[in-house]
């Protein structure tokens, strides 16, 4: 029998099990959510087969889903449900944590709903709406609600993928750790509803900063964001947060009674190839500590 209930299943007891999942669900398949790379393929109408083709490539896209749940699967060792929407089919997906050989990786079991009365005992309206539904339901779960950045949820799950497409594709990716100067002044003197409408206009200007299309900001709490830039060194990145640094030591931000200035500390670190997530994130986190017990408004 598969244990897909909160532990890892051994491989070797999933690939026994395929024949009885593949009466279950239309697509049965293995995946490495870190490498993005199918493991272990299986449909009604393909045999059992290695591939290394991308494992969201079956969603016609070339780049990874936000909503990953093989990826959560691994990371909180849990099974986890969501759908997805290819070509007007609706698919509801299933994805628990396997081990093979001291590696993780997760088991996606997928079903096609869209002709079923599944779908409609789901949420009771038609294929049309619930195609709708799905895309901003997979969307919201990795996004900040008040920034519409993404949140902590999408970089616990995305900077270990970061880390390995950095060490295997020798490409250099550097976070920047930022946080508003004195944020709970700004509460204090003008209020919260002050202080989320600085926050909202604080997320775009961060995003105008990213410079390339691939780079990615987040709130990683309160008033302190992350941001992930791909093939840009130190030095690059530090030009990066200084240019973000003026600009918002420029801007005059909007609140209900009037307007207001702030200045934000940056602090820089790029991947280094011992580094896990945390250690990433300490190091950029004792830079952005660096900047802001030196004055603040500045760049480590």
């Amino acid at each position: 029998m598969l244990n897909c209930t909160n532990k890892k299943s051994n491989i070797e007891d999933v690939l026994k099990a395929v024949h009885v999942l593949e009466n279950i669900y239309d697509v049965v398949r293995i995946v490495d959510p870190v490498q993005n790379r199918v493991i272990y393929l299986e449909t009604k109408n393909i045999p059992l087969t290695y591939s290394e083709e991308s494992c969201y490539g079956f969603w016609a896209r070339n780049h990874f889903c936000e909503n990953c749940i093989s990826l959560r699967a691994v990371t909180e060792l849990d099974t986890f449900v969501k759908f997805e929407v290819i070509n007007e089919r609706i698919y509801m997906i299933t994805a628990s944590p396997v081990e093979h050989q001291g590696g993780n990786y997760a088991i996606e079991m997928l079903n096609d709903i869209t002709d079923k009365s599944i779908l409609e005992s789901i949420v009771g309206r038609d294929k049309k709406d619930f195609t709708s539904f799905v895309l901003k339901f997979n969307d919201a779960l990795v996004r900040d609600e008040l920034t519409q950045l993404f949140n902590r949820r999408y970089i616990n799950e995305r900077l270990p993928v970061e880390i390995f497409q950095g060490l295997t594709k020798k490409k250099i990716t550097t976070l920047i750790m930022v946080d508003i100067d004195e944020f709970k002044k700004i509460n204090d003197q003008h209020g919260h509803i002050a202080g989320d409408m600085i926050l909202q206009e604080f997320a775009k200007l961060l995003l105008k900063g990213l410079p390339g299309a691939d780079d990615w900001a987040a709130r990683y709490g309160g008033e302190e964001f992350l941001l992930c830039l791909h093939d840009s060194d130190a030095s690059k990145a530090m030009k990066v947060a200084e240019q973000i640094r003026i600009t918002i030591e420029k801007t005059q931000f909007t609140i209900p009674n009037g307007t207001v200035n702030i200045t934000c500390s940056l602090g820089v670190c790029t991947a280094g190839e011992e580094m896990n997530m945390q250690e990433w994130i300490d190091a950029a986190d004792k830079n952005l500590y660096l900047a802001k017990s030196n004055g603040g408004n500045k760049v480590f």
